[in-house]
């Protein structure tokens, strides 16, 4: 019959005859915290020195929060002062806290902070995709910097430089409309719910999720030099999928929130199909018929039905209009910029160069007019 346990302060051996004893301790693992025990033959005092040897191998295995507990105390706090600050958009929060429970928590979860084996993390990174790789990556590299930054590990392992899953290449249509093209798939259009997105695309620079929130009464019809002009302020977008536009504001970047202008006749089309939503009562240019707007995703069936097989993707179109804009209408490059939402380089371009609508409508007309004189 086993002898009664001796306690100790680091791990515990009982004695089951005088020769022979059981050792037990708990360490840490990359699979987590684990019971250990070995069985001796032996004195009890060797045992008690094999035991003293374990617990010096282990004299850094103290109890510390497991990847999956740092996640929780401290980087989802900290994500979401980041959202509440504007810093980090919700969807990117989503994203990863769908990463994090499909992908990133059934490996590491229970795996003390001290315990990442750069060998397993690199096993693991390899049978990722691409995708779900490098934001895992994203999100174990934030927390084991909580660790580093309160003395629980001396450095971060996720921080090495592993060698990532390779994006396995995809054909894909690629290409630009030149203006004829453009004017060509425009008259395919007409009438059809594609229509207006596709003018604030090709005409007018829109990324795709921007082209499908607008609104009937946002569209204002403006003469300038003789030419007449479709403002619109791009202010909102649809995602991929969804019932209902991002919040006002919440676009790429900060600096996308800004006006386009589309020169006639496509400007004045669109003016046209903007005054013919609002007598239907229809909030949105791109009404899919329910009285909301098209989702990006259904976005691109609409375009391959209505634009046919041989069309290039939708997401295209900003690019065609970006090279028609500026050898077809000769509108200047500084200009261009500001009306896709970018900033200019330089101090002057981040911190001075502010025109105003009225000022991007003059220098879209101006160019309009000099290139049909040219």
């Amino acid at each position: 019959m086993p002898r009664k346990k001796r306690r100790r302060s680091w791990g515990s051996i009982t004695s089951v005859t005088k020769t022979k004893h059981v050792l037990r301790w708990t360490e840490n693992t990359p699979e987590g915290r684990k019971r250990r025990s070995r069985t001796v033959e032996c004195t009890y005092k060797e045992a008690c020195f094999e035991l003293s040897r374990l617990e010096v191998e282990h004299s850094e295995d103290r109890p510390v929060p497991t990847i999956g507990e740092a996640y929780r105390m401290w980087y989802l706090p900290w994500i979401e002062r980041r959202v509440a600050d504007g810093r980090t958009k919700p969807n990117t929060r989503d994203a990863y806290a769908v990463c994090w429970r499909n992908v990133a928590a059934p490996r590491w979860d229970r795996v003390p902070v001290d315990s990442v084996e750069p060998a397993r993390v690199q096993e693991w990174l390899l049978t990722l995709s691409v995708g779900n790789a490098s934001h895992a990556v994203v999100i174990l590299r934030k927390v084991l910097d909580f660790a580093v930054q309160y003395d629980l590990v001396l450095s971060n392992k996720f921080r090495l430089p592993y060698e990532m899953p390779v994006r396995k290449a995809i054909e894909r249509r690629v290409g630009t409309y030149d203006l004829a093209r453009a004017e060509a798939v425009l008259a395919k259009l007409r009438g059809t719910i594609v229509e207006a997105p596709y003018i604030m695309a090709c005409f007018g620079g829109a990324r795709t999720g921007e082209s499908l929130g607008v609104k009937p009464e946002e569209v204002e019809l403006v003469e300038s030099h003789g030419v007449r002009l479709a403002v619109v302020p791009i202010v909102r977008r649809m995602e991929k999928a969804g019932e209902a536009p991002m919040p006002d504001g919440d676009l790429k970047n900060p600096q996308s929130v800004r006006t386009t202008v589309i020169p006639e006749p496509y400007g004045v089309r669109l003016h046209e199909i903007a005054r013919q939503r609002i007598a239907e009562g229809s909030g949105w240019m791109a009404d899919r018929g329910d009285g909301m707007p098209l989702s990006m995703n259904s976005l691109k069936h609409a375009w391959e039905s209505s634009a046919g097989s041989d069309a290039i993707p939708f997401a295209s179109l900003r690019n065609s209009w970006r090279t028609i804009a500026q050898y077809d209408w000769m509108i200047d490059f500084d200009t261009l910029e500001f009306l896709m939402g970018h900033i200019l380089p330089g101090v002057t371009g981040k911190h001075y160069l502010k025109p105003t609508v009225d000022n991007l409508v003059d220098a879209v007309s101006r160019a309009l007019v000099q290139s049909a004189s040219s």
